[in-house]
């Protein structure tokens, strides 16, 4: 066992008995590369990815284009985050009447 995989077993909480303990370099679209040079079909792709996959152009771009101006900011409903307000306004407007509001959260 390598002392990155010790490290990986030793500090963070297991969800298996017998994780798979994919040493994880790089990922495009569908797929997730390992260090020992193998892709794996991503068939578990996390809440950030499971829609466009990972890196896709654009929405690398547009968190490029956020970080520029700000990473992150809070408290919600107190301060006035343009692309927050702006998808808020996307979605009431795609809900029934009466649903005019959200708060987001992760």
């Amino acid at each position: 066992m390598d002392a990155l995989q010790t490290a990986f077993s030793a500090h963070l909480a297991q969800t298996s008995p017998y994780p798979l303990a994919l040493d994880v370099v790089g990922a495009e679209g569908c797929h997730i590369h390992t260090r020992d040079g193998r892709r794996y079909l991503d068939l578990v792709a996390g809440l950030a990815v499971n829609n466009t996959g990972h890196r896709h152009p654009r929405v690398v771009q547009a968190i490029k284009d956020q970080v520029d101006r700000y990473l992150h900011v809070i408290p919600y409903g107190e301060f006035i985050q343009e692309p927050q307000v702006r998808f808020a306004e996307r979605l009431t407007g795609a809900l029934p009447p009466g649903l005019d509001s959200v708060y987001f959260v992760n």
